[in-house]
């Protein structure tokens, strides 16, 4: 069976749920896997990977931008794979982002042919721990990161990324 596709014109993308009955059958079980995988409470106050993906998913989906949408499923699936105990014995990622964008990549077809762009979804989705170093950046790094085709998306990618900002019927909604 073909996947359905998302119409440009409509003026709401799939929710969470319909978007995993729509993946591939590796995404979905990235996304299983998220549900299972801790994160450190000191940045993610929410639980699980798996209830970060679903916020930051709607949060971007309110935008009605489907690359934002397709990054916010897929940035945080490497955790899946990457997630161990630190040396202060709380949770680290370290390198999910490649995981993640490497998922991208793979899953180019798919995007496509939900209405994405692989290559702008793959960008915001591999820079998206490199944009919230920004303001510590020598001037230099700075003046590269602005001359990033998506820099404004990956500035706009990391306010949805952002768990400072968690609301209570956030929190609520997902528990």
């Amino acid at each position: 069976m073909r996947a359905k596709t998302i119409n440009e014109s409509e003026s709401r993308l799939p929710n969470y749920d319909v978007m995993y009955e729509l993946a591939p059958s590796e995404i979905k079980g990235y996304i299983d896997s998220c549900d299972e995988t801790p994160q450190g409470t000191d940045w993610h106050p929410e639980g699980n990977v798996g209830i970060h993906n679903r916020i930051v998913y709607d949060r971007a989906r309110a935008t009605g931008d489907i690359n934002m949408a397709f990054a916010a499923l897929f940035h945080d699936l490497g955790k899946a794979k990457t997630t161990a105990k630190n040396k202060r014995g709380g949770w680290s990622a370290i390198g999910h982002e490649r995981v993640s964008s490497n998922l991208v990549n793979r899953h180019a077809s798919w995007i496509e042919e939900m209405g994405g762009d692989p290559e702008e979804v793959h960008e915001i989705v591999f820079m998206h721990m490199r944009i919230k170093q920004y303001p510590e950046m020598k001037p230099g790094k700075q003046e590269i990161m602005r001359e990033n085709p998506f820099f404004e998306k990956l500035n706009q990618f990391t306010e949805f990324d952002n768990m400072k900002t968690l609301t209570q019927d956030e929190i609520n909604r997902y528990k």
